[in-house]
């Protein structure tokens, strides 16, 4: 059970060594136990070191010595006592010891467990994004969350000009929130570019369709005007409304090369060297963090982002 080794220096720090062999005052022993003192001891004897029990802690060893200190008082026997050949376990409270290795091996497992049944329950995770981001990057790779993590239920919202929850746990928004206890994380970027039909008329060249406010947050007007010369002489939603509309009418648009892509057989891009990088970001509370649901959607979207992003270069390469 215990470790033969002698301590290294750093157990006889001056408290330690001054305070472990103090005469105890009487107490109730039960009352005065502290889990996180149980909790060094049992690193310790793991790691056969104090610098190895506070390593592994994420903690200072001056502090695993006031620990191992206190535990002594409140045991009212040493932990530790001093031999020849250095600080070693006390063989008298071996039992003891076994007990506490016992309990935190037992308590992971519970927590295990726990976890276990928790992960099993359907968890409902709220997402909101612009329609172009719901539409050509989370549905399509929907499958691979579901396999990953079936019992997660996504309910997926459009927004494009989101600066806050609201009702939803995550968010996904081409405006960056300032204020808040969110967590904002930069997520991808949308690349707009500008998009005609392969059979465009002369006259259709000048009148390109434009969004109605939805997709303002891209900017897709003042950047259009900059390629066209003029306002849209049509307006409409979405990308998606965009996209029909082009077909049926033959004007040119703006679009995201991700919206594009799936049609860039039918598609001509109209000035390669001319784009827009719109920056996108991931956002949730921070009270959040440790959510393992959140986290898996969260893992799920950035993956889906690289993916993307990763067919839309091979499909519309920048020009050299």
């Amino acid at each position: 059970m215990f470790f033969n080794s002698s301590l290294p220096d750093s157990w006889l720090i001056s408290d330690f060594r001054e305070n472990i062999l103090v005469d105890f005052a009487p107490m109730d022993r039960m009352e005065k136990l502290n889990w996180d003192d149980l909790r060094v001891l049992s690193a310790v004897i793991e790691k056969q070191s104090l610098n190895g029990a506070a390593k592994r802690l994420q903690i200072d060893p001056a502090t695993v010595s006031r620990r191992i200190n206190r535990l002594s008082k409140s045991l009212g026997v040493s932990v530790y006592s001093k031999r020849a050949d250095g600080w070693q376990p006390n063989p008298e409270i071996e039992k003891f010891l076994d007990l506490v290795n016992k309990f935190e091996h037992d308590l992971e497992v519970a927590i295990t467990e726990m976890h276990s049944i928790q992960n099993a329950l359907p968890q409902k995770i709220a997402v909101a994004a612009p329609a172009a981001v719901l539409t050509t990057v989370l549905l399509p790779n929907f499958e691979k969350l579901k396999e990953r993590s079936p019992s997660i239920r996504l309910s997926l919202h459009r927004a494009a000009k989101l600066s806050h929850l609201g009702q939803n746990d995550l968010i996904v928004t081409a405006l960056q929130p300032e204020q808040g206890r969110l967590m904002v994380q930069s997520i991808g970027k949308l690349t707009l570019e500008a998009f005609a039909p392969p059979d465009m008329k002369p006259e259709n060249e000048t009148q390109w369709i434009g969004g109605d406010g939805v997709e303002d947050p891209f900017c897709v007007e003042n950047f259009g005007k900059e390629i066209f010369g003029t306002k849209p002489t049509h307006r409409v939603d979405t990308f998606a409304d965009a996209l029909q509309l082009m077909v049926l009418n033959g004007c040119p648009s703006i679009l995201p090369r991700v919206v594009a892509r799936k049609f860039k057989d039918d598609l001509v891009r109209l000035d390669s060297s001319r784009t827009k990088a719109v920056p996108l970001y991931l956002c949730y509370h921070e009270s959040r963090r440790d959510d393992r649901s959140l986290r898996t959607v969260i893992d799920w979207i950035r993956e889906t982002f690289v993916l993307e992003g990763a067919l839309c270069k091979a499909k519309f390469p920048d020009p050299k």
